[in-house]
């Protein structure tokens, strides 16, 4: 039996707190600079009418959806993971560079380089010479028989990274199944603190997920997750759970 004194308690939503996503494969993905966090549970009904009156004899469910909505504050790859089903590499990675040669470069500026691949050599009037330019796989720069190099050209390049860490995402994959933790504190009128818990044992991705660059302006990535059927014994979707915090 709830304790009466919880159940009817007002308390403030005040905060956006903190919250893990825990797939099956064991992947994990923490919330702690979350801007907000929305659950939503809707539901559909149908009317069943009888003779002449207007009004329905009976009403019933027919759907029940539910959703959690988390937007973000920064960008990790772990947001990928729970949006998307990914892999993660981190040997053999390469990281994308732009440099300007000029023509009297032997070796590409900026630093020491290996495993160089040359994505594009950009000439000042914008042609790509890429096949009169040549860069190996340490950067040294060969220039063509019968072609001078005049100007700055703009050469975009990937090379060895070793810091690097990639998460591709799988064209024909789902994304994963995964139980939701969420956490944050508040407190009543009376000022009396408490913790609400948001429990959420099945839910998966809707699959959208955005990276948006601007100028004078941060991006706020936003994951989207789908209440499941929990598809065992237990009779809950989801659940809240108010604790009195004791000072």
């Amino acid at each position: 039996m709830p304790t009466p004194n919880i159940v009817n308690k007002p308390v403030l939503l005040h905060g956006i707190g903190s919250g893990i996503l825990k797939t099956v494969s064991g992947k994990v993905l923490e919330f702690k600079t979350s801007q907000s966090m929305k659950l939503n549970v809707t539901a559909s009904t149908e009317d069943v009418y009888g003779g002449d009156g207007l009004f329905p004899l009976y009403t019933y469910l027919t759907q029940k959806e539910g959703s959690i909505e988390i937007q973000d504050a920064d960008f990790k790859l772990s947001q990928l993971a729970g949006a998307q089903q990914v892999e993660y590499y981190s040997t053999n990675q390469k990281r994308l560079h732009n440099v300007l040669v000029k023509s009297s470069d032997t070796t590409l500026p900026g630093g020491t380089y290996s495993g160089v691949e040359v994505v594009s050599i950009v000439a000042p009037n914008g042609d790509d010479v890429s096949d009169k330019v040549t860069i190996d796989a340490v950067g040294a720069i060969t220039v063509a028989s019968g072609y001078t190099m005049d100007g700055e050209y703009s050469v975009w390049f990937k090379s060895d990274e070793t810091t690097a860490v990639t998460a591709e995402m799988l064209k024909n994959a789902m994304p994963e199944v995964a139980e939701l933790n969420w956490k944050f504190t508040t407190e009543s009128q009376d000022g009396e603190k408490y913790q609400i818990d948001i429990h959420a044992r099945r839910v998966r991705s809707n699959g959208e997920f955005n990276i948006e660059t601007a100028r004078d302006s941060a991006s706020t990535p936003t994951l989207t997750l789908n209440i499941l059927d929990p598809g065992t014994e237990e009779d809950d979707f989801a659940s809240i759970t108010v604790s009195k915090l004791v000072a």
